[in-house]
């Protein structure tokens, strides 16, 4: 028996709609291509069962924890998602070092293992437009069995401060009543 759950018609739908307006504009044989792979990956039994399981919300964090670093920009990508890039303006960047938070992404994730991955862009806090950069990356599983939280921060102490180096890290936070 299928089961048929709001957010399968609402993408159901989108995908009908977005393959309808690709068909209106041309009829080239490789968009038939497209469709095809597209409709084949919806009906997967890869895809139904990750549909029919619970989803919980993800949401990720950018912080800075280094005093001496500016992040310029992040790049954020969970399992093999499209990941999602963002660059900070000067007052953003100064509003992380000053202890904000930017919530750079949501998702809704099935329970179990996820992979996280994240690369920096960062500078010197008191250099000029030509200071070298630091590109400090993670890659890093996270178990979600409920709602959580994930903070990447950049964080730079002791000997990395001392040679001008900076490393992400990943803290995560779970709600509790």
């Amino acid at each position: 028996m299928a089961h048929f759950s709001l957010n399968k018609i609402q993408i159901s739908i989108v995908t009908l709609l977005f393959l309808n307006s690709i068909n209106s504009f041309s009829s080239d044989a490789k968009l038939a291509g497209i469709k095809t792979k597209a409709i084949q990956s919806y009906l997967s039994p890869e895809y139904s069962a990750s549909s029919s399981e619970a989803l919980h919300s993800v949401h990720v964090y950018i912080g800075n924890g280094a005093e001496s670093f500016v992040i310029q920009a992040a790049k954020i990508q969970i399992d093999d998602a499209e990941p999602v890039r963002y660059i900070y303006s000067e007052m953003e960047s100064r509003a992380l070092l000053a202890g904000g938070l930017h919530a750079i992404n949501s998702a809704d994730l099935a329970s179990g293992e996820h992979r996280i991955r994240a690369e920096f862009v960062a500078m010197a806090g008191d250099g000029g437009p030509n200071t070298d950069r630091v590109f400090p990356t993670i890659d890093q599983q996270v178990n979600v069995s409920e709602e959580t939280h994930i903070e990447l921060q950049l964080f730079s102490d002791g000997m990395k401060k001392v040679l001008g180096k900076a490393e992400l890290v990943l803290h995560e936070w779970r709600p509790t009543l």
